[in-house]
Parts: C-alpha cells; sequence; structure tokens
C-alpha cells in the first residue's frame, strides 16, 4: 500500500497536481423544477433540469491571472446532454480582461426588456422581429479595461461562419483539423461599448459591424440604467442595418424588492423589422427560500405579427448547491 502511495504522489506531481499548484478548482451546481402553461399551444408541460458548472483559474508567477469554465446541462425539455463552455480562455492582468476563444458580439446592445427565467422559454410563445445581425458568436478575442471613469470593451470575431448551425459546446472557429480559423473568414465581426457612470446612472452606447460574403451590416444603440424610487430603472434604444432591412428595438425593465426575500422585476420591449413588428411583455416574481432555494413566477406575453404571439407561465423552484 506504501509503495502505491508514492507512485500516485509521483504520477500526481508529474501531471502538475502538486499541492503546492497557485491553481484553483471549484464546482457548484443549479437545478429546478417548473410547470410552464404555454398559451400559443395550449399545453400544460413539466419540467426538470439540473447542471454542475466547473470554474478553474490560476495566477502565475508576475501575477497573471488565467480562468476557464465549463459546464453540464440536462433538462428534460432538451433530449440531449448539454456541454458549455471550454472554449475560451480568460487572461486578467494590471485591470484588463481579455478573453480569446469563443465570444459573443461586442457592441450589440440597446435590446433592453428581458426579465425572465429560462423556463418560460421552454414554450413556443415567442416574438418574430429581431435586431440580430448574421453573426452573433464566433471565434475571436475582446478586451475590457478602464478609461479613466469609462469602461470600454472591444471585441473582434475573426470567423463567424458556422453560426447558422451553432450549438452549445461548438467551436465555431474550428478548422478542418480542429485549428482555430483566424484568418480568411466568411463572415466576421467587430465592436466596442463605453460603459460611464454618472452619479446615480450608468449610460453605456456601443457599434458593432459584421461582414459577410453578402454585405455589410451595423448595430448602435445605448442604455441608461437609474436608482428610481425603490428600485432600478433601465432603458435602452437600438437600431441595426441589416440585409434585410431596417430593424429597430426599444425597452425598459424595472426591478425592485419587495422585501428582504421578494424582487420583482417587469419588462416591455417593442422591435420591429422589416417583416414584422412584435411587442414583448415579462414579469417575474421571485421569493427566496433560504438555503439556496426559491419559489418563482414568470409571465411573458407577445403581440403583433409574430406566428407565436400568446400568453405563457412558468410557476416552479430553482436551487442552488
Amino acid at each position: 500500500m506504501k509503495k502505491l502511495m508514492y507512485l500516485i504522489s509521483a504520477v500526481a506531481g508529474v501531471v502538475g497536481l502538486s499541492t503546492t499548484a497557485n491553481a484553483d478548482v471549484s464546482v457548484s451546481g443549479a437545478g429546478g423544477i417548473a410547470v410552464v402553461n404555454d398559451g400559443a399551444a395550449g399545453t400544460n408541460d413539466g419540467y426538470v433540469a439540473s447542471s454542475v458548472a466547473f470554474a478553474l483559474s490560476t495566477t502565475t508567477g508576475n501575477g497573471l491571472g488565467i480562468s476557464m469554465g465549463m459546464g453540464i446541462t440536462n433538462d428534460s425539455g432538451n433530449a440531449d446532454n448539454t456541454v458549455t463552455g471550454g472554449n475560451a480562455v480568460t487572461f486578467t492582468t494590471g485591470g484588463a480582461t481579455i478573453v480569446v476563444g469563443q465570444i459573443g458580439a461586442v457592441g450589440a446592445i440597446g435590446g433592453v426588456g428581458g426579465v425572465n427565467s429560462d423556463w418560460v422559454d421552454l414554450s413556443t410563445v415567442g416574438a418574430d422581429a429581431s435586431t440580430d445581425m448574421a453573426v452573433t458568436t464566433g471565434e475571436g478575442f475582446s478586451l475590457s479595461t478602464a478609461v479613466g471613469g469609462a469602461t470600454l470593451t472591444v471585441g473582434y470575431i475573426a470567423d463567424g461562419s458556422d453560426l447558422g448551425n451553432h450549438t452549445a459546446g461548438q467551436n465555431d472557429g474550428e478548422g478542418e483539423d480542429g485549428e482555430m480559423a483566424l484568418g480568411g473568414a466568411d463572415n466576421s465581426a467587430a465592436g466596442a461599448t463605453v460603459s460611464l457612470p454618472l452619479g446615480n446612472m450608468t449610460a453605456t452606447v456601443g457599434f458593432a459591424n459584421v461582414d459577410t460574403d453578402d454585405e455589410s451590416e451595423t448595430h448602435v444603440g445605448g442604455s441608461l440604467s437609474l436608482t428610481a424610487g425603490a428600485g432600478t430603472l433601465t432603458v435602452g434604444m437600438g437600431q441595426a442595418s441589416l440585409t434585410a432591412g431596417t430593424a429597430t428595438s426599444m425597452g425598459a425593465t424595472y426591478a425592485m424588492s419587495l422585501d428582504a426575500d421578494t424582487s420583482l422585476s417587469v419588462g416591455y420591449n417593442n422591435t420591429k423589422d422589416a417583416a414584422a413588428n412584435d411587442t414583448t411583455t415579462e414579469l417575474n416574481l421571485s421569493r427566496s427560500l433560504g438555503g439556496g432555494a426559491s419559489v418563482f413566477l414568470d409571465v411573458l406575453n407577445v403581440t403583433g405579427d409574430s406566428a407565436s404571439e400568446g400568453t405563457a407561465f412558468a410557476l416552479g423552484s430553482s436551487f442552488s448547491f
């Protein structure tokens, strides 16, 4: 037995599992159960979901922070287990944060109005109008840093050509041999946001551009968040020049605490594109039960030109571990 322990210790040291390594691995979990009333399909369905998240981080001798994350999710609304993350590395140094790998398009902001959890999205109720550009995620990098009192974030997606077939966990920029394709991509994106605190308000503006095989698309937008009464009011607006025409989105959310354990959020959004004009209203009511457990009610209402307009409800409980 003693020889076996010596062997295990030696192997652990070779592969870098020494207890002297300045690294951290943490594991967390979440789950829940809900009943969703689908106002478009006229059904009531029950769902159960669970997930495990792994956070990996270390710090080099010169103070460079390196972190990655990965998760496994399974829910009864999805026939397959889903692996998320594992395809981006975050570096932190000198007040700057750099992400390399799969990122979302930077600068496409202003689409305010969503307050519901993911449960109500399991219904078929939903808006058709959208300001989404041809590339919303892909392989690239982003940089976030302080500039005076503001926070500047810039990003570049070198390859978003696989967006149409994107699934969680897929590396969009992979070439035939699994390498990251950093040049010659058919679809690329670049953008920037600036966030500036103004007393009890925070203003954010953004610009994004996408180049595709066909033409260039752009998105400009902004949001303003401020303390209002007992809660926080956020308003936003965005406009996109898309291949199919101009699309606009404007909305607002208001979030407040009813007491120490109960929170209420409401949201409103109107989005109009070349094919549809939809209005979405959302409500989320949540109460903590302690110990990481809570109960919630989500309400989603969509009116306008959407083929799936109607009202959906989700009632359930969520847990964190």
